[in-house]
């Protein structure tokens, strides 16, 4: 399958005075065109720590509408959605073991990447052939899943449909009580009876105690998840916005390092710590 690789690096702290560059993490990225058969293309931002040659990738599925409409502009990569959780904050999640991976939408999706298009098998295949080149051209060997609230739609269904493919997925902030409408509420959908206990790989959730979503209830995560872990967040630094939105206590505003570390954590010992941010803004 043809794909483009485009190699920039980006440091976070270029404009940024000493003190934040010490705290900043510097990222070398990537952007990976992957053709589809189909005559479409989906790409990939490889996020790792200059010099790392990781092992592992986490692919990263990003809220609502989760197109990101990645492109290259004067050989550095640009995309849409930079406030979101994942988005944001994979930064903690890069280590000399892990590299992190935001996975676009196929360009033919862009206008609606939906509940239909993300429960189908035609996704999983996408998906599959992304892997595909990640192991065949970085030498990953193990890959994780990681969506955060729409995005949780992805990782729950490709859980199920690449099993045997991956070694675990994450859902952040996991849609539990989806509502019908005309607007956004309307997605989601097939999250209302979805059984996570079904999947075969290991899977970890990860929610704030307090989220004030009504698609996103802890108290529905808590009844539903079964015996798969779950990582309890407590406690907010900055909280703005709507209750759904990136910047509320449902996009782990104010501890986005503590749940990135929590995480990277899990995926590397499948320990997970019962609550994170209890001590203090971070």
């Amino acid at each position: 399958m043809r794909y483009v690789m485009t190699i920039v690096a980006l440091c976070l702290g270029v404009f940024l005075s000493p003190r934040t560059m010490a705290q900043e993490p510097v990222l070398e990225e990537s952007v990976t065109t992957v053709s589809l058969p189909r005559g479409t293309e989906l790409s990939l931002v490889v996020s790792k720590k200059p010099g790392s040659s990781p092992s592992t990738a986490a692919l990263l599925f990003p809220g609502y509408p989760g197109v990101l409409r990645v492109e290259v502009q004067n050989g550095a990569p640009v995309y849409q959605l930079r406030g979101n959780f994942l988005v944001r904050a994979r930064r903690h999640l890069v280590s000399d073991q892990v590299m992190t991976v935001m996975v676009d939408c196929p360009k033919d999706c862009w206008s609606n990447c939906d509940d239909d298009y993300r429960t189908s098998d035609q996704y999983a295949v996408d998906v599959g052939a992304a892997i595909d080149k990640l192991k065949a051209d970085l030498g990953i060997g193990k890959v994780y899943l990681i969506g955060t609230s729409y995005g949780t739609v992805s990782s729950a269904f490709l859980a199920r449909k690449l099993d045997g493919r991956i070694d675990g997925a994450v859902h952040t902030s996991t849609i539990t009580d989806p509502r019908a409408g005309r607007n956004r509420n309307a997605h989601g959908l097939p999250m209302w009876n979805f059984d996570w206990t079904a999947t075969h790989v290991d899977q970890l959730f990860v929610h704030h105690q307090d989220d004030p979503c009504p698609l996103t209830q802890y108290r529905s995560i808590v009844a539903r998840r079964g015996n798969i872990p779950l990582i309890t967040v407590l406690g907010s630094k900055g909280a703005r916005g709507e209750p759904c939105e990136a910047f509320s206590q449902h996009g782990f505003v104010g501890r986005e390092q503590v749940v990135m570390r929590a995480i990277g954590d899990w995926i590397a010992t499948r320990k997970a710590a019962e609550t994170v941010g209890e001590k203090g803004d971070e």
